[in-house]
């Protein structure tokens, strides 16, 4: 029963993860709670490392999830039910584009899902960041007193603000700038 229900609830995820990625962390965070009982900064945990290793964050979630639960086969199961309606869904949608391509219909469909993707990217940020900026473990606590007692970790911030302006304002590699955050992390340190 088990498996059965880590398919049905990765299925769910994969039916309805519009926009990938980042834009159905709460869905998966929502989904999985009947079978991991996590904290906004565990799950924040299990993202960032699903966002580091090859492969869709969906993907690679279904994955840990599956294992923690039930081993190999919980895996297996739960990663085959995120990818199987997205195969399902994209072999129908391949088949058909041609044909609805110029279609009123399908045109504004596509216009209302593409602000319904930022506005889910928006809950993801909501759900990531509590855990990032003001979570138990800080990378202020080591460097000063002041910023270690603050609501927020001052360096955590800064660091969104350099990833956000590396990327988006000249351009950088999103791995590079991963890799940059990951050994500022590792230099500071964590107590």
């Amino acid at each position: 029963m088990l498996y059965l229900n880590l398919f049905l609830a990765f299925v769910k995820i994969g039916v309805l993860g519009f926009g990938g990625g980042l834009a159905i962390v709460q869905l998966i965070y929502d989904s999985i709670q009947p079978f991991m009982a996590i904290s906004q900064e565990q799950f924040a945990n299990i993202v960032a490392i699903s966002q580091i290793t090859p492969g869709p964050l969906g993907i690679n979630v279904a994955t840990y999830v599956g294992h923690e639960c039930a081993g190999f086969a919980g895996a297996l199961v739960a990663t085959l039910g995120v990818a199987f309606p997205a195969f399902v869904i994209i072999s129908i949608v391949c088949r058909m584009l041609k044909q609805f391509q110029d279609s009123k219909i399908v045109q504004g469909a596509l216009a209302g899902i593409r602000p319904a993707v930022i506005g889910l990217i928006g809950a993801a940020v909501i759900t990531l960041a509590p855990p990032a900026v003001a979570g138990e473990t800080r990378l202020a606590s080591g460097l000063l007193d002041v910023l270690a007692n603050t609501p927020v970790d001052c360096v955590a911030i800064l660091m969104v603000a350099a990833t956000v302006i590396l990327i988006g304002k000249f351009k950088k590699s999103p791995i590079l700038v991963l890799l940059i955050m990951g050994c500022i992390g590792a230099v500071i340190g964590v107590q």
